[in-house]
């Protein structure tokens, strides 16, 4: 649906707008619209106000689009205010240990009731799109892999749907270190089935990332998963930078990949190509970048890595703002762990500041952010301020 002046009514901003309504109207939870206190506030108050100094500064029709207008100015506010709300709800939502384990309970059992579609598209191939709406949302090629299907099942890509699968994953393996069962189930039988899931969607990345989490979450000690959490947040957060000075390893990853399929390092090799295309283009404005309707685009161009749609879009303001949130989640959640003393709940922290830091390190070659994963983030900052006890300045 799409109403004029405001962006449209859709499967994205629809749950959240009822999340919003079902907290505040219905469970009567206190949700304010936007953080009380502290740099969240204020990077998420720069993520509203970017699109304005975007819309100024993209006036001039470029390669035919026409410039930006008060109407974009408008209907991106609120696009960005609609995408940054599960981080918002989340962080209100996840204040007590008790909370965050009700948070990685409801995602294995969505993840359990969700992997009978994705099991079926596994032997079937990705159909239920094509059956139920009349179409299919992506290239079907894209879904072939390694002799058999990537399940889509109604999220777009099945790169979308692997990262699902991992994060569910690393879900389960922080229920089983916590001892928490569910439906009385073996934990280790519960990730050994989404290993197995993960596997089957054949996507590299997300089965790395996923193995990542699990054997970081189950058997390293957490001060090796607090510090990997941290480097991986720093790199995140760095991408950029590193990219436009070329320090970024790019050439050393491509080989690799090669090494391991030469199928995996042509992808990778092109994803980097254009890549680096479109931060070239984004470098001409590369502080407020060059807003939607494919300004941030070139025509030979192929768009992967939400980083760098945001960083075209945005700029480094945009970029920072969004990606700042996550890092921020993550360097207040190992703040916060060295004042827990039970090490369950320290336990549990730092093993979802890792799930964050791997959810964001998946924004560098793919686009997968979504509503569910801010609120996962949103959900750490929001623990981690419980524990840390932040106020506004002045009171006590």
């Amino acid at each position: 649906m799409d109403f004029p002046l405001i962006p449209p009514l859709d499967k994205e901003s629809i749950p959240v707008i009822t999340a919003l309504i079902g907290c505040r109207y219905i469970k009567k939870v206190k949700i304010t619209l936007l953080p009380k206190v502290g740099v969240e506030r204020w990077l998420v108050l720069i993520l509203l106000i970017t699109p304005f100094i975007t819309t100024l500064n993209n006036q001039e029709t470029y390669n035919f689009i026409p410039g930006l207008t008060l109407h974009d100015t408008l209907s991106a506010v609120i696009g960005q205010y609609l995408f940054i709300l599960p981080f918002i709800i989340g962080m209100q939502l996840v204040k007590t240990y008790e909370d965050q384990l009700l948070l990685f309970k409801l995602l294995v059992i969505a993840g359990l009731i969700y992997s009978v579609p994705i099991l079926f598209e596994v032997r079937m191939s990705p159909q239920l799109h094509t059956w139920i709406y009349g179409f299919f949302p992506h290239t079907f090629a894209q879904q072939i892999r390694f002799g058999g299907f990537r399940p889509v099942v109604f999220l777009g890509h099945g790169l979308i749907v692997a990262m699902y699968v991992a994060i569910t994953l690393g879900a389960a393996t922080i229920l089983m270190k916590e001892k928490i069962r569910i439906r009385k189930v073996s934990p280790w039988l519960v990730i050994g089935y989404f290993f197995t899931l993960l596997f089957l969607s054949k996507t590299v990345g997300a089965f790395l990332l996923g193995s990542l989490l699990f054997f970081a979450n189950a058997w390293l000690p957490i001060t090796i998963v607090k510090r990997l959490s941290l480097f991986l947040i720093f790199i995140v957060l760095l991408y950029p930078m590193l990219s436009i000075v070329d320090i970024f390893p790019h050439q050393m990853l491509v080989q690799m990949a090669n090494d391991f399929d030469t199928a995996r390092g042509g992808s990778l090799a092109f994803r980097f190509y254009h890549e680096n295309l479109l931060l070239e283009h984004a470098q001409q404005k590369l502080f407020f970048g060059w807003g939607g309707w494919g300004r941030n685009m070139l025509e030979e161009s192929v768009t992967d890595g939400y980083w760098i749609i945001l960083l075209g879009q945005y700029g480094l303001f945009g970029f920072v703002s969004l990606f700042g949130l996550a890092f921020l989640s993550v360097l207040r959640a190992i703040k916060s762990s060295r004042l827990l003393a039970n090490k369950n709940e320290r336990q549990l922290l730092l093993g979802h500041a890792l799930i964050v830091s791997v959810i964001m390190a998946d924004q560098l070659p793919n686009a997968s952010m979504a509503a569910w994963l801010l609120l996962i983030i949103g959900g750490l900052l929001g623990r981690a301020n419980s524990v840390i006890k932040i106020k506004p300045k002045g009171k006590t």
